[in-house]
Protein backbone atom coordinates (compact mmCIF):
# COMPACT_ATOMS: atom_id res chain seq x y z
CA UNK A 1 0.00 0.00 0.00
CA UNK A 2 1.42 3.34 -1.08
CA UNK A 3 1.84 6.00 1.53
CA UNK A 4 -0.08 9.19 1.02
CA UNK A 5 2.03 12.08 -0.27
CA UNK A 6 -0.25 14.66 1.32
CA UNK A 7 1.67 14.95 4.65
CA UNK A 8 4.93 15.33 2.74
CA UNK A 9 3.43 18.02 0.51
CA UNK A 10 2.03 19.85 3.54
CA UNK A 11 5.44 19.84 5.22
CA UNK A 12 7.08 21.26 2.10
CA UNK A 13 4.36 23.91 1.75
CA UNK A 14 4.67 24.90 5.42
CA UNK A 15 8.47 25.11 5.08
CA UNK A 16 8.21 27.32 2.00
CA UNK A 17 5.66 29.56 3.73
CA UNK A 18 7.84 29.87 6.84
CA UNK A 19 10.91 30.72 4.75
CA UNK A 20 8.93 33.31 2.77
CA UNK A 21 7.63 34.99 5.93
CA UNK A 22 11.10 34.98 7.49
CA UNK A 23 13.03 36.19 4.45
CA UNK A 24 10.56 38.75 3.09
CA UNK A 25 11.57 41.59 5.50
CA UNK A 26 15.24 41.12 4.59
CA UNK A 27 14.53 41.02 0.85
CA UNK A 28 12.35 44.13 1.17
CA UNK A 29 15.10 45.86 3.17
CA UNK A 30 17.66 45.18 0.44
CA UNK A 31 15.23 46.22 -2.30
CA UNK A 32 14.33 49.50 -0.56
CA UNK A 33 17.99 50.34 0.00
CA UNK A 34 18.46 50.57 -3.78
CA UNK A 35 15.39 52.72 -4.45
CA UNK A 36 15.50 56.49 -5.02
CA UNK A 37 13.53 58.57 -2.52
CA UNK A 38 10.54 59.16 -4.84
CA UNK A 39 10.13 55.44 -5.53
CA UNK A 40 10.12 54.51 -1.84
CA UNK A 41 6.81 56.33 -1.39
CA UNK A 42 5.30 55.29 -4.73
CA UNK A 43 1.93 53.55 -4.81
CA UNK A 44 1.49 50.75 -5.55
CA UNK A 45 4.86 49.86 -4.04
CA UNK A 46 7.47 48.23 -6.26
CA UNK A 47 9.19 45.07 -5.10
CA UNK A 48 12.11 45.43 -7.53
CA UNK A 49 13.52 48.96 -7.95
CA UNK A 50 12.48 50.49 -11.27
CA UNK A 51 15.56 52.71 -11.27
CA UNK A 52 18.20 51.24 -8.99
CA UNK A 53 20.18 53.81 -7.04
CA UNK A 54 22.99 53.63 -4.51
CA UNK A 55 22.34 57.14 -3.20
CA UNK A 56 21.33 55.72 0.19
CA UNK A 57 24.66 53.93 0.58
CA UNK A 58 26.61 56.97 -0.61
CA UNK A 59 24.83 59.25 1.84
CA UNK A 60 25.31 57.02 4.85
CA UNK A 61 28.98 56.29 4.10
CA UNK A 62 30.05 59.81 3.18
CA UNK A 63 27.93 62.00 5.43
CA UNK A 64 29.97 63.43 8.28
CA UNK A 65 28.43 66.19 10.34
CA UNK A 66 28.34 67.37 13.93
CA UNK A 67 25.69 64.74 14.71
CA UNK A 68 26.44 61.95 12.23
CA UNK A 69 29.53 59.78 11.86
CA UNK A 70 28.92 56.30 10.46
CA UNK A 71 32.57 55.23 10.72
CA UNK A 72 32.74 56.26 14.39
CA UNK A 73 29.52 54.41 15.17
CA UNK A 74 30.85 51.31 13.41
CA UNK A 75 33.98 51.43 15.56
CA UNK A 76 31.86 51.88 18.71
CA UNK A 77 29.68 48.88 17.82
CA UNK A 78 32.71 46.74 17.00
CA UNK A 79 34.47 47.55 20.29
CA UNK A 80 31.35 46.93 22.36
CA UNK A 81 30.43 43.71 20.52
CA UNK A 82 33.95 42.26 20.69
CA UNK A 83 34.47 42.99 24.38
CA UNK A 84 30.95 41.76 25.21
CA UNK A 85 31.83 38.52 23.43
CA UNK A 86 35.16 38.12 25.22
CA UNK A 87 33.66 38.90 28.63
CA UNK A 88 30.68 36.58 28.13
CA UNK A 89 32.78 33.69 26.81
CA UNK A 90 35.26 33.98 29.68
CA UNK A 91 32.65 34.07 32.45
CA UNK A 92 30.33 31.55 30.77
CA UNK A 93 33.07 28.99 30.18
CA UNK A 94 34.23 29.16 33.80
CA UNK A 95 30.70 29.19 35.20
CA UNK A 96 29.48 26.44 32.90
CA UNK A 97 32.43 24.23 33.80
CA UNK A 98 31.83 24.79 37.50
CA UNK A 99 28.14 23.91 37.22
CA UNK A 100 28.96 20.83 35.17
CA UNK A 101 31.79 19.39 37.26
CA UNK A 102 31.54 20.60 40.86
CA UNK A 103 28.99 19.59 43.47
CA UNK A 104 27.85 22.17 46.00
CA UNK A 105 24.74 23.17 47.92
CA UNK A 106 21.92 24.78 45.95
CA UNK A 107 23.58 23.86 42.66
CA UNK A 108 20.25 22.88 41.11
CA UNK A 109 18.54 26.03 42.34
CA UNK A 110 21.35 28.21 40.98
CA UNK A 111 21.26 26.45 37.62
CA UNK A 112 17.54 26.93 37.15
CA UNK A 113 17.70 30.49 38.45
CA UNK A 114 20.14 31.26 35.65
CA UNK A 115 17.74 29.75 33.13
CA UNK A 116 14.69 31.46 34.62
CA UNK A 117 16.40 34.86 34.39
CA UNK A 118 16.18 34.58 30.61
CA UNK A 119 12.39 34.47 30.75
CA UNK A 120 12.13 38.05 32.03
CA UNK A 121 12.00 40.78 29.36
CA UNK A 122 15.08 42.95 29.14
CA UNK A 123 13.03 46.13 29.47
CA UNK A 124 12.48 45.32 33.16
CA UNK A 125 16.17 45.91 33.81
CA UNK A 126 16.47 49.31 32.15
CA UNK A 127 15.69 51.38 35.26
CA UNK A 128 17.76 49.29 37.74
CA UNK A 129 20.73 49.16 35.38
CA UNK A 130 20.43 52.87 34.62
CA UNK A 131 20.58 53.69 38.34
CA UNK A 132 23.54 51.36 38.87
CA UNK A 133 25.45 52.76 35.89
CA UNK A 134 24.67 56.31 37.00
CA UNK A 135 26.04 55.66 40.50
CA UNK A 136 29.15 54.05 39.03
CA UNK A 137 29.63 56.95 36.58
CA UNK A 138 29.40 54.52 33.66
CA UNK A 139 26.60 56.17 31.70
CA UNK A 140 27.57 57.18 28.18
CA UNK A 141 30.63 54.91 28.25
CA UNK A 142 31.55 51.77 26.35
CA UNK A 143 32.28 49.89 29.58
CA UNK A 144 28.81 50.59 30.95
CA UNK A 145 27.13 49.24 27.83
CA UNK A 146 29.40 46.18 27.77
CA UNK A 147 28.46 45.36 31.37
CA UNK A 148 24.78 45.89 30.59
CA UNK A 149 24.94 43.50 27.64
CA UNK A 150 26.84 40.99 29.75
CA UNK A 151 23.87 40.78 32.13
CA UNK A 152 21.93 39.22 29.25
CA UNK A 153 24.66 37.24 27.52
CA UNK A 154 26.39 35.61 30.49
CA UNK A 155 23.43 33.68 32.00
CA UNK A 156 22.32 32.20 28.68
CA UNK A 157 25.88 31.44 27.58
CA UNK A 158 26.62 29.83 30.95
CA UNK A 159 23.62 27.54 30.53
CA UNK A 160 24.73 26.65 27.00
CA UNK A 161 28.32 25.97 28.04
CA UNK A 162 27.14 23.74 30.87
CA UNK A 163 25.39 21.62 28.26
CA UNK A 164 28.58 21.38 26.21
CA UNK A 165 30.70 20.45 29.25
CA UNK A 166 28.15 17.79 30.22
CA UNK A 167 28.88 15.98 26.93
CA UNK A 168 32.53 15.51 27.92
CA UNK A 169 33.03 12.46 30.17
CA UNK A 170 34.32 13.28 33.64
CA UNK A 171 36.80 10.41 33.20
CA UNK A 172 38.86 12.71 30.96
CA UNK A 173 39.29 15.12 33.87
CA UNK A 174 40.21 12.29 36.21
CA UNK A 175 42.78 10.81 33.81
CA UNK A 176 44.43 14.17 33.23
CA UNK A 177 44.65 14.90 36.96
CA UNK A 178 46.13 11.45 37.61
CA UNK A 179 48.83 12.35 35.06
CA UNK A 180 49.66 15.45 37.09
CA UNK A 181 47.55 18.17 35.49
CA UNK A 182 46.04 20.75 37.80
CA UNK A 183 42.46 21.92 37.43
CA UNK A 184 43.36 25.13 35.57
CA UNK A 185 45.74 23.38 33.18
CA UNK A 186 43.15 20.68 32.54
CA UNK A 187 40.52 23.31 31.78
CA UNK A 188 42.64 25.42 29.41
CA UNK A 189 44.54 22.71 27.52
CA UNK A 190 42.04 19.86 27.32
CA UNK A 191 38.47 20.89 28.09
CA UNK A 192 38.38 24.20 26.21
CA UNK A 193 39.68 22.71 22.91
CA UNK A 194 37.08 19.95 23.17
CA UNK A 195 34.31 22.51 23.56
CA UNK A 196 35.48 24.84 20.77
CA UNK A 197 32.21 24.46 18.81
CA UNK A 198 30.30 25.43 21.94
CA UNK A 199 32.47 28.50 22.41
CA UNK A 200 31.76 29.49 18.81
CA UNK A 201 28.01 29.19 19.38
CA UNK A 202 28.04 31.22 22.59
CA UNK A 203 30.50 33.72 21.13
CA UNK A 204 28.29 34.37 18.11
CA UNK A 205 25.26 34.84 20.35
CA UNK A 206 27.14 37.36 22.48
CA UNK A 207 28.48 39.21 19.44
CA UNK A 208 25.00 39.55 17.94
CA UNK A 209 23.73 40.87 21.27
CA UNK A 210 26.40 43.56 21.40
CA UNK A 211 26.19 44.41 17.71
CA UNK A 212 22.43 44.64 17.15
CA UNK A 213 21.00 45.85 20.47
CA UNK A 214 19.17 49.18 20.31
CA UNK A 215 17.09 49.80 23.45
CA UNK A 216 19.83 49.94 26.09
CA UNK A 217 22.21 51.79 23.78
CA UNK A 218 19.60 54.48 23.11
CA UNK A 219 18.96 54.95 26.85
CA UNK A 220 22.55 54.78 28.13
CA UNK A 221 24.32 56.66 25.32
CA UNK A 222 23.50 60.37 25.07
CA UNK A 223 26.53 61.77 23.25
CA UNK A 224 26.21 61.06 19.53
CA UNK A 225 29.93 60.25 19.38
CA UNK A 226 29.33 57.25 21.65
CA UNK A 227 26.29 55.93 19.77
CA UNK A 228 26.29 52.45 18.29
CA UNK A 229 25.16 51.70 14.74
CA UNK A 230 21.50 50.87 15.55
CA UNK A 231 21.07 54.14 17.45
CA UNK A 232 22.85 56.12 14.76
CA UNK A 233 20.77 54.65 11.94
CA UNK A 234 17.57 55.34 13.89
CA UNK A 235 18.53 59.02 14.02
CA UNK A 236 17.71 59.23 10.31
CA UNK A 237 14.03 58.97 11.19
CA UNK A 238 12.76 62.53 11.15
CA UNK A 239 9.73 64.12 12.77
CA UNK A 240 7.93 64.87 9.51
CA UNK A 241 9.71 62.78 6.89
CA UNK A 242 12.03 59.79 6.84
CA UNK A 243 14.62 58.79 4.26
CA UNK A 244 13.84 55.09 4.24
CA UNK A 245 16.31 54.30 1.47
CA UNK A 246 19.16 55.57 3.65
CA UNK A 247 17.87 53.75 6.73
CA UNK A 248 17.56 50.50 4.79
CA UNK A 249 21.05 50.97 3.34
CA UNK A 250 22.39 51.38 6.86
CA UNK A 251 20.44 48.32 7.99
CA UNK A 252 21.99 46.25 5.20
CA UNK A 253 25.47 47.39 6.23
CA UNK A 254 24.73 46.52 9.88
CA UNK A 255 23.53 43.05 8.88
CA UNK A 256 26.53 42.16 6.69
CA UNK A 257 29.11 41.49 9.47
CA UNK A 258 26.75 39.11 11.27
CA UNK A 259 25.92 37.27 8.03
CA UNK A 260 29.61 36.94 7.15
CA UNK A 261 30.44 35.66 10.64
CA UNK A 262 27.62 33.13 10.47
CA UNK A 263 28.76 31.84 7.07
CA UNK A 264 32.37 31.54 8.23
CA UNK A 265 31.46 29.80 11.49
CA UNK A 266 28.43 27.85 10.27
CA UNK A 267 30.09 24.44 10.49
CA UNK A 268 31.28 24.98 14.06
CA UNK A 269 28.02 26.65 15.04
CA UNK A 270 25.80 23.77 13.93
CA UNK A 271 28.05 21.13 15.50
CA UNK A 272 28.20 23.16 18.70
CA UNK A 273 24.45 23.56 18.96
CA UNK A 274 23.83 19.84 18.39
CA UNK A 275 26.61 18.80 20.79
CA UNK A 276 25.19 20.91 23.59
CA UNK A 277 21.77 19.36 23.13
CA UNK A 278 22.92 15.79 23.80
CA UNK A 279 24.03 14.58 27.20
CA UNK A 280 26.31 11.60 27.34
Amino acid sequence: MKKSKIPHILIIAATILLCAVTLFPFVWMISTSFKPANEVYSYPPTFVPVEASISGYIEILTKNSSSFNFIKWTANSAVIAVFTTIFAMLIASLGGYGLSRFKFKCKGALTYTILTSQVLPGSLLIVPLYIIMSNLKLLDTHLGLILAYATFSVPFCTWMMKGFFDTIPASIDEAAMVDGANRFGLFTTIIIPLTAPGLVATGLFSFITGWNEYLFASVFMKNYKNWTLPVGIASFQGQYTTNWATIMAGSVLITLPVVVLFLLLQKHLVSGMTAGAVKQ
